[in-house]
This record gives structure tokens, sequence and C-alpha cells, in this order.
């Protein structure tokens, strides 16, 4: 193996572990040490490729950040009407907590109660989803598939919170609902069809 091609992989094998640990136990919680040794990496290395526990926090919310902006671009170029806009994005999302355990909620996390250290961060950046989500609840309102009388933000900041239920309490969503592993988001679908259907 080539240098750089170790090295690729080091930071590519730091940077899964971190990601994988901040996401289900956030950032307080989790030492270099135990990134290291989820990362099967020497805690050094830590150092060397991200300078730190706090830039590569950072490293992480960007990565995953990228993941929501590719999102928000595939939906955005779709011909369809803003409110099926809306539904795919969030049927994408459950998509995605489907195949990343833990990793909306570590975005949504730094959303709604986001570190000090990292609330620029929050602003310039995680703040892009918010936009998205209150822009096509406008344009909905402009098409009439919603209510002329909703505020786009409010609604944008209900559906964030239906999300954000959803990732938190996901696997209690299928033991209490009695559903089946895997259908976790007909939850998500529904509870967002009905919240939607009360506001035309």
């Amino acid at each position: 193996m080539k240098k750089d091609e170790y090295e690729l992989d080091t930071a590519g094998k730091i940077l899964q572990a971190a990601t994988r640990l901040f996401a289900m136990y956030g950032y307080d919680n989790v030492s270099i040490k135990q990134i290291a040794n989820f990362g099967g990496v020497n805690s050094a290395l830590i150092s060397y490729y991200y300078n730190g526990k706090k830039n590569l926090y950072l490293n992480v919310l960007n990565t995953q950040m990228e993941v929501f902006k590719e999102l928000i671009q595939t939906i955005q170029a779709k011909e369809i009407s803003p409110l099926e806009k809306l539904l795919t994005y969030v049927n994408a999302l459950a998509k995605f907590q489907e195949d990343n355990p833990n990793h909306v909620q570590l975005i949504y996390r730094e959303i709604l109660s986001p570190q000090p250290m990292f609330e620029n961060f929050v602003r310039t950046k995680l703040y892009i989803l918010h936009v998205f989500m209150k822009d096509l609840i406008a344009k909905a309102k402009e098409a009439g598939e919603l209510s002329t009388n909703i505020a786009p933000t409010h609604v944008a900041f209900t559906v964030e919170g239906i999300i954000l239920f959803y990732s938190l309490m996901h696997k209690e969503v299928r033991e209490l609902g009695e559903i089946p592993a895997g259908q976790e988001y007909q939850f998500l679908d529904e509870a967002l069809k009905t919240y939607l259907a009360s506001l035309k």
C-alpha cells in the first residue's frame, strides 16, 4: 500500500469511528481514546490527521452535511410539486436513517442544541436544512397545496420536530407500534402526511 493510500485509509477509519460514536453518544461523551479504540488506530494519529477532537467533530459534521446538501440538490432538480418534494426529502431522510443509524440525530442534535463552540457551524451550514424546508412550504402555499394562513417557518420547525422524534425514537416506535423491522419509516410518512393534511 502506498503512503497516500495508507493515510487516506487511516484518516477514513478515524472519521468513520468518530461519526458512529458522536452520533450515538454526543460530543461531550466521547473521548479521543474511545475513537482510537473503536477505529483500531493509535490515538496520536487523531491529532496528526485532524488536530484534535474539536476539528475531528467539525470534519464529521461537514461530511454529514455534504450528504444532506447532495440530497437537497437532487430533490430540487425533480419536476414534482413542492409538497411532493418535501415528502420525498423526509422519506429520503428515513432511508438514510435506516442505512446509517443515529446519523440523522447527530445533525439535528446540533440544530436543536448546538455545542457553544459549534454555534457558527449551525448558523452557517445546518441552517440550510431549515431554510430548504421553509422555502418548500412557502412554495406549497403559493401553489395552493397548503393553507395561506400558515407561517412556513413554524411549519418547518414542526416537521423538523417530527423528524427528530423519529430519529431519536425509531426503535421504540417499532417496538411500541409493533411495526416490523425496516418499516419504521411508515410511521414518519404517516405522521407527516397527517400533519400536512391538517394544513390544507
